[in-house]
């Protein structure tokens, strides 16, 4: 193929059923989001401030890439990359590497004022991750077995789960001070030396005895996975988590990540009551709250599948050794 030109735009009302076109070129009809597919749910969820999207356009106006960013962490500041295609036929060209650049501007995103942009690389290829890499992003968190393998058609045909890589680049100053409970407090600290500098003290606080938990819940039940991000807890922490992993077990869940806000002076006790259930480190979630967060989680019904997790950088690749002392299994 001769060296192409193309032009990226953002998703308007008179393009967006393009969108659709972008992912049955690589997906068919079986991409899980059927948003992407209807032109006029597109353009809702960019109305609604919960997506920012652009399509790639080749020299004959046939498109031919798209990129997206949308919002789901509690704190509204943050925004998710997400869904980055190129359609087979360009797949040896720049344009990844151009998709992956536009939203990197902040004046490309329609807020004008971001805390950051994340994105969870799948772990069964080095691309994105080596991307988000070269493009400037930090390594912090290891989700594993956070999806279903069915939607990655390339996946080993052994497994049927795939871990994701959380991968941050910040824009704003943080100002929450950050609560290390003292197992994890090296690991934390190396894992967010990359980014801007924070209050670092030490988790002393006992839980607290009054209050309610607050929360916020996304489950996605077709892959099997529920996250639930506690920007504070109540006096029966013990008693949440019995529940929650109650109820995770009545909805079939295969993965539940817990994160917890890192402005909690008491993180130490909260992350002493989960390991004792079962949960273990995933990593950081910065500012996932405004504050940073801690990401526990925990496998249901199975093992993680270690052996299918490719990781590109040295301190993914230490985290994820990290990960497997943490349970209790030597790599």
């Amino acid at each position: 193929m001769s060296e192409q030109q193309y032009t990226l735009t953002p998703v308007s009302p008179a393009d967006a059923a393009k969108v659709a076109t972008v992912f049955r070129a690589i997906y068919g009809d079986d991409f899980p989001m059927k948003y992407v597919y209807h032109a006029d749910q597109v353009m809702r969820e960019i109305n609604e401030r919960r997506l920012a999207a652009a399509l790639a356009f080749d020299e004959a106006g046939t498109p031919v890439g798209y990129i997206s960013m949308y919002k789901c962490a509690p704190n509204p500041g943050l925004w998710e990359g997400g869904n980055l295609l190129v359609v087979p036929e360009h797949g040896s060209s720049d344009l990844a590497s151009m998709l992956m650049q536009y939203y990197l501007q902040p004046q490309n995103l329609p807020d004008r004022f971001s805390d950051g942009v994340f994105g969870e690389a799948v772990c069964h290829h080095y691309f994105t991750q080596l991307t988000c890499a070269k493009s400037g992003f930090t390594d912090c968190a290891l989700a594993l077995d956070q999806m279903d393998s069915s939607s990655f058609r390339e996946h080993r045909p052994d497994s049927d789960r795939v871990a994701c890589l959380f991968q941050f680049m910040e824009y704003s100053e943080p100002h929450e001070p950050v609560y290390l409970p003292e197992r994890y407090a090296a690991i934390l600290t190396n894992l967010l030396a990359p980014l801007r500098k924070r209050n670092f003290r030490q988790s002393t606080a006992p839980l607290p005895d009054t209050g309610e938990t607050e929360r916020k819940d996304d489950y996605y039940e077709s892959a099997g996975t529920w996250r639930v991000s506690v920007s504070s807890s109540g006096s029966n922490w013990g008693g949440f988590l019995d529940d929650l992993l109650h109820e995770a077990r009545r909805r079939q869940v295969k993965t539940l990540q817990v994160i917890l806000s890192a402005s909690l002076p008491y993180t130490g006790d909260a992350v002493e009551l989960m390991r004792q259930r079962g949960f273990f480190l995933g990593g950081i979630f910065p500012r996932w709250f405004g504050a940073d967060g801690i990401m526990m989680q925990q496998m249901l019904g199975k093992e993680p599948d270690y052996e299918g997790v490719k990781l590109y950088s040295a301190a993914a690749k230490t985290l994820l050794e990290f990960i497997r002392q943490d349970r209790g299994i030597s790599g």
